[in-house]
């Protein structure tokens, strides 16, 4: 039915040049005026069709992060305005640009143009490495968020504004995270990467990529220093972490990680590799593959795996399915948060729509 939808708005759509309203009625060529609510953000990252399938019946904002200037397929706003979705541009700002004026004052401009130019809602600035910051670029970086917000908001007061920030305020104490907050319609925080396990013996071992304590723990600091929980919007994974295990067989809890130069067992990037939702669910049905079934981490409330591959190595993924994200909405829904978001829609197989809008639905309970 959705895809019914979709396919007859796009009968309506309009052939465009320049900057031409190209939807069905003008109005969707206007920011959205959705006024106050809750957030159900999902973020983009392909532009090559996955859109046509995102659950738009859920989400309340598209935050899209391909490159600037890229061509932005044109019936996007008109989907997501003719669903009360809001869309706006996911920018990723260099750190080692952030004293750059010039670098300054051209990204703002061109996010403001771009915004004008797509018919977009706004922008969500983040770091490229959220965890380096000095803090001389921490004031760059405040200055870019509060000059866009200014800029854009006399413009019009519908267009969105915000940030991406570490999960917690005591990882990083170099953000100004009280001003950019002031500066921001609503913060997004980052709960994702943040988990790390050290065995009694200093080995890093596997360990979930978004522990809910961590993730509470988190949203009370926030709290703590003064920023309120309904201007928090909590950003979950919809892809999971694969360790290779240096131990143990099928049934193993603990993977233990060859500790390599260079690796970090408070850095669980640099221990694992990144696989989205839709390959776990592929490795699971793959008959091919050898695994030892789904187990529940009861401490970080979230599940995992351990699996062979075609070399005989050893795997352990951690991830979020239904079960575990439906506790951490529950879990924002009992903090009050302003919101929840998606870490990342192209993180589904859109070939296997069950699976992947139960993972809409999960999200969804949010609004209940």
């Amino acid at each position: 039915m959705k895809q019914i939808i979709l396919l007859i708005l796009f009968i309506f759509l309009k052939t465009i040049t320049g900057n031409e309203c190209n939807c069905m009625l003008k109005e969707y060529c206007k920011p959205l005026e959705a006024g106050e609510r809750i957030e159900f953000i999902g973020f983009s990252f392909n532009s090559t069709g996955n859109y046509l399938n995102y659950d738009y019946y859920s989400v309340t904002t598209i935050a899209i992060s391909y490159e600037i200037n890229y061509n932005i397929p044109k019936e996007l706003v008109c989907i997501s305005h003719a669903n009360g979705v809001r869309l706006v541009w996911s920018v990723t700002i260099k750190n080692y640009q952030l004293p750059n004026e010039t670098y300054r004052n051209e990204l703002i401009e061109t996010i403001i143009e771009t915004i004008q130019k797509e018919n977009m809602d706004g922008v969500i600035y983040e770091l490229e490495n959220p965890i380096i910051l000095s803090k001389e670029n921490s004031n760059f970086l405040t200055e870019i968020i509060s000059n866009t917000f200014k800029k854009l908001k006399s413009i019009n007061w519908n267009y969105q504004i915000s940030a991406k920030l570490p999960f917690s305020p005591n990882i990083d104490l170099s953000y100004n995270y009280t001003e950019i907050s002031y500066f921001s319609d609503f913060l997004v925080v980052m709960d994702y990467n943040i988990g790390s396990r050290i065995s009694e013996d200093g080995d890093c071992l596997a360990g979930s990529n978004s522990p809910n304590p961590m993730i509470e723990q988190g949203f009370r600091n926030f709290t703590s220093i003064g920023i309120p929980g309904e201007r928090l919007v909590l950003t979950y994974p919809w892809f999971g972490l694969d360790f290779i295990c240096s131990n143990g067989n099928l049934s193993s809890v603990d993977c233990l990680i060859d500790n390599e130069e260079g690796f970090n067992c408070n850095n669980i990037n640099s221990i694992s590799n990144q696989i989205s939702y839709g390959e776990i669910l592929k490795i699971l049905k793959d008959g091919n593959i050898i695994n030892g079934g789904i187990n529940w981490n009861s401490q970080s409330k979230t599940v995992f795996f351990n699996y062979y591959d075609f070399q005989g190595k050893l795997h352990q993924i951690h991830f979020d399915n239904p079960k575990s994200l439906f506790i951490k909405v529950f879990l924002t829904k009992r903090l009050k948060a302003k919101g929840i978001a998606a870490q990342s829609m192209d993180n589904l197989d859109f070939t296997d729509l069950v699976n992947s809008y139960d993972m809409y639905d999960t999200m969804a309970y949010f609004f209940m």
